[in-house]
């Protein structure tokens, strides 16, 4: 115990990185964990799922953590052989040298769980914050500590320590004095030749990725399991890539004379070669990490952007719906109704405008079958209750408001069909609106569209639904939503994830005519409530492969760090530039960092821009923006995120 405590003092230096890595773990276990535990969360509507996602995805982190840090303390291993070769030759058996490794890493990784959870902590809050902000909440800044969240960190940390330092003790123990002596010198050869062997792995791969990308964007199977096999192949198409590319690069160039001896290549050509089985082998799995890490921040930036536009354009903060008549809901807000001409003109155009767009044809439900118009006068006021443009309107004329994907089509129908009207009344020439008006969700102010109507027509006309619709003065968490359908009997909220068949065998969401429904923007965010767990574990798992993939290459170059020194000198020894020894040692820093991210990058915003379509053709009907504008901006939000950490990493690297 004597001499771990004293190595544990004298290695600190070498441990710090493993030290950096293990509390940025503990502190994002912590922070996850302390949802499962927060009051706050608990009083959230609907969240019952967040704690079966975060559990499931502990125990991922946990294995891939595990291996993570078994690596790091093999590299402490390989750095320190000949200390223990010394032990060895002392006579201490290999049996203590394992338990003197246990003592000393499990020192690090208690030292590195306090101010883990501490980081934790700040963190946590960060997290609260973000999440209540999701519900639309105010956030209060406050101390919060939580002793069952420090429990279940510590029990996924003893596990993932215990089994890392396990392994590496069988290695140890099995490890002959000569072996351990030159541990640090061996240089590593290619797991493949670079002959047949290189070309069949490679071309296995590519058709591996091919066949990949084919089932997640198609989907034949469904249900799932063509994505999750699509992603199994990914991976394997990465392995091979890295097992056999670097393989053939080294066959390929090694004995080009002319190549290698220009340009000062032979430095990291040699480099490249002595360590290319790590190359090959653990760059693989450090492109896979890359990879899905990324993939998971595009899929999640996808998610959120997709429930905030979702929200910003229900327009209106409270909606009460009820279903076949006009009903005076309140004195405050405006009451109106929502009414059909049993026309479909403009149904045609959006049905077009959305197999346009690769969206379905289907109309949902009953209530949308036909046109939906409302009164000028309710519209004008509508408009005035969210602060719009007043605008002059003529008595004897047909307007239109519409979502800004159907604005064009709808222009180009009224301007060519001479013979257009609705309740008789034609349409004016230039009467096409597009603001946020709450027509993204069915059963607002119609599907993607309303015509506006004169009032004397709007009462030949038949009700679709009576509407009440308000603009609060701040945002409703969801227990005020709760205390509104509790305070008046007959009122429920929407919910649009059930429903019912009519005579007519479309669906409708009144379940019960006789009811009141709550809608609106808040109440929507409600209904979100699935998607924000998801949102959570999504970036949960991909901050801590962020993290371990950078932790593992910054390892991989401070592995080498004497064996650089020593190669700088005798550089300069032969007469190169120390600007120039500078230079190259740059140059090579960097390529060791691009390597395993270009492909990562690449297969990712492929996956990304698949799945982010994907999600968006089944959530809105019509786009609300061009979907190549989404996938941008959920990429950018990715790279953002993981270029700012792993440039941490990078210029702790290059600063070491």
């Amino acid at each position: 115990m004597k001499l771990s405590l004293r190595n544990a003092k004298r290695q600190f230096n070498e441990y710090a990185l493993f030290f950096v890595t293990l509390t940025c773990a503990v502190a994002s276990m912590y922070a996850f964990n302390a949802l499962l535990f927060s009051d706050t969360v608990k009083a959230l509507p609907d969240m019952e799922l967040l704690p079966y996602l975060i559990v499931a995805a502990s125990l991922l982190i946990i294995l891939i953590l595990g291996w993570t840090v078994s690596y790091m303390i093999n590299y402490m291993l390989k750095k320190r052989s000949r200390e223990f070769s010394v032990y060895m030759v002392s006579g201490i058996p290999n049996r203590k040298i394992c338990t003197l490794m246990f003592y000393e890493n499990s020192l690090i990784g208690l030292l590195a769980f306090v101010p883990g959870i501490i980081l934790g902590m700040l963190f946590s809050q960060i997290l609260e914050a973000v999440l209540l902000n999701m519900f639309g909440l105010p956030y209060i800044l406050h101390f919060s500590f939580s002793l069952p969240a420090v429990g279940l960190t510590f029990l996924y940390f003893v596990i993932m320590l215990v089994y890392s330092i396990r392994k590496n003790g069988k290695r140890i123990r099995r490890v002959q004095l000569r072996d351990m002596l030159y541990y640090d010198r061996l240089n590593e050869k290619a797991s493949v030749s670079g002959g047949i062997s290189v070309i069949l792995i490679f071309s296995l791969s590519i058709l591996a990725g091919c066949v990949g990308f084919l089932l997640i964007y198609f989907q034949p199977v469904r249900k799932g399991y063509d994505v999750l096999a699509g992603i199994v192949l990914l991976l394997v198409f990465l392995l091979g890539f890295f097992i056999s590319v670097p393989a053939f690069l080294a066959a390929r160039f090694g004995n080009r004379i002319d190549w290698k001896y220009r340009n000062y290549r032979l430095v990291p050509f040699r480099g490249f070669t002595a360590k290319i089985n790590s190359t090959s082998t653990v760059m693989g799995i450090l492109s896979i990490l890359f990879m899905l890490a990324i993939t998971f921040g595009g899929i999640g930036s996808t998610i959120g952007l997709m429930v905030t536009k979702n929200v910003e354009a229900g327009a209106f903060d409270i909606m009460i719906l009820h279903k076949g008549e006009l009903r005076d809901f309140s004195a405050q807000g405006y009451s109106y109704g929502i009414y059909t001409s049993g026309r479909t003109d403009f149904l045609a155009v959006h049905d077009r405008t959305a197999a346009e767009a690769g969206r379905t044809t289907h109309r949902a439900y009953a209530e949308f079958q036909h046109d939906t118009c409302m009164a000028q006068s309710d519209y004008l006021k509508l408009r005035e209750l969210l602060g719009y443009k007043r605008l002059e309107i003529d008595p004897a004329l047909c307007y239109v408001h519409c979502v800004p994907a159907l604005e064009e089509n709808i222009r180009t129908l009224i301007e060519h069909q001479d013979n257009l009207e609705c309740a008789g009344y034609s349409f004016a020439a230039d009467g096409v609106f597009s603001e946020s008006f709450s027509q993204v969700n069915d059963y607002g102010n119609g599907a993607g569209y309303i015509i506006i109507v004169p009032d004397s027509a709007a009462g030949q006309l038949e009700v679709v639904y009576g509407v009440y619709a308000a603009v609060t003065e701040k945002p409703l968490s969801p227990s005020d939503l709760q205390s509104i359908t509790t305070a008046f009997d007959g009122l429920v909220q929407l919910d649009r994830s059930s429903a019912k068949s009519t005579p007519s065998g479309a669906p409708t969401i009144f379940m019960h005519e006789e009811m009141d429904y709550l809608s609106g923007k808040w109440a929507d965010k409600t209904e979100f409530h699935y998607l924000y767990s998801m949102l959570i574990c999504l970036f949960y798992l991909a901050l801590i492969m962020e993290i371990i993939g950078a932790a593992i290459l910054a390892t991989q170059v401070l592995g080498d760090w004497q064996k650089r020194q020593r190669q700088e000198r005798i550089l300069r020894q032969l007469g190169m530039d120390a600007r120039l020894v500078s230079r190259l040692n740059n140059r090579q820093l960097s390529q060791i960092f691009l390597f395993p991210l270009i492909p990562a990058i690449l297969l990712s915003i492929c996956f990304v821009s698949i799945c982010a379509k994907k999600i968006l053709m089944s959530f809105f009907l019509l786009p609300i923006v061009p979907d190549i504008l989404w996938i941008v901006q959920s990429l950018s939000i990715a790279f953002v995120l993981f270029l700012l950490l792993y440039g941490i990493y990078y210029a702790a690297a290059r600063m070491s």
